[in-house]
């Protein structure tokens, strides 16, 4: 394959079936391509995603292994739909890291996100300017241009909060992330006040860690857990400056999810979280 080939984590996730479907049946990976007809190099590049995966390739491989219909036709759907180009393919090559368009990618086929950030707002919940000045900060510096296709994709992760099928978005934050006054009072403002219109939406849970509420779970560590609705196992990543550590064993999704039970308990309610929210939105003037 081509250099620039870069496996989708919809692929990676249909390649770690196969090699889930061969194992148990004991056979080794060149037995299964003499059967299925084909060389040994192409099974070892399909259980690993490093060449694309057709639906034909999905089917041959079931019905060697024998798997149940529904299960074979489930991922047979997957692999149709990894085919299909997202809008984050079709954005500007540096609008998004790489390590990011995986998570965005998860994201955009996620029912429920639990998010913990401590210094800032969550993605899903920005303004476009509160974004715009958070890319002109980074370091390295990058070019107006740049920024605005920074923006552009931060909105267009957006879409899935309030579209046909919303996500279900459970977020906590620091009441540090509301009071660093990101791009000026008055873009702060206006941020806070996005945060206080999105919190009425029936699929979005906001609460705040106030100032005095001393230590609390994951202290120091933001990250996001996402799950969804086709029984695909949970994917939780953890953040750092310019990429993230994906977390799938269920001992540290279990871990993370417990710690975000705890993170919630810690917060305000959601009632008392807006109500703080709005107060400090109301303190700021231009």
């Amino acid at each position: 394959m081509p250099d620039s080939y870069r496996p989708s984590i919809r692929l990676r996730r249909v390649a770690r079936t196969l090699r889930e479907w061969r194992v148990p049946t004991g056979l080794q990976s060149g037995e299964v391509a003499a059967k299925a007809g084909w060389s040994t190099a192409k099974q070892s590049r399909l259980e690993n995603a490093t060449q694309p995966i057709t639906p034909a390739d999905v089917m041959t491989l079931a019905l060697l292994y024998d798997i149940a219909e529904p299960v074979r036709d489930k991922v047979f759907r997957a692999t149709l739909a990894a085919q299909e180009r997202g809008w984050w393919e079709q954005i500007e090559k540096e609008a998004l890291a790489e390590d990011v368009l995986s998570y965005v990618e998860l994201e955009s086929e996620a029912s429920k996100v639990l998010s913990f950030k401590i210094d800032l707002i969550d993605g899903l919940l920005q303004t476009a300017e509160y974004t715009a000045a958070i890319a002109r900060s980074a370091l390295p510096h990058v070019s107006e241009e740049l920024v605005q296709h920074r923006v552009e994709a931060r909105m267009k992760r957006q879409s899935r909060v309030e579209d046909g099928d919303p996500i279900q978005i459970a977020a906590v934050m620091t009441e540090a992330a509301l009071r660093l006054t990101v791009g000026g009072p008055g873009v702060m403002r206006r941020q806070l006040g996005r945060l206080v219109s999105l919190s009425t939406l029936p699929n979005v849970d906001l609460r705040v860690i106030c100032s005095g509420s001393g230590a609390y779970p994951a202290m120091g560590t933001p990250f996001s857990i996402l799950s969804f609705a086709n029984q695909e196992s949970d994917v939780g990543y953890i953040e750092m400056a310019n990429k993230g550590v994906y977390l799938e064993e269920a001992e540290d999704i279990e871990r993370y999810t417990l710690n975000f039970a705890g993170l919630q308990e810690v917060a305000l309610s959601p009632k008392d979280s807006i109500e703080l929210i709005s107060t400090i939105g109301s303190s700021l003037e231009d």
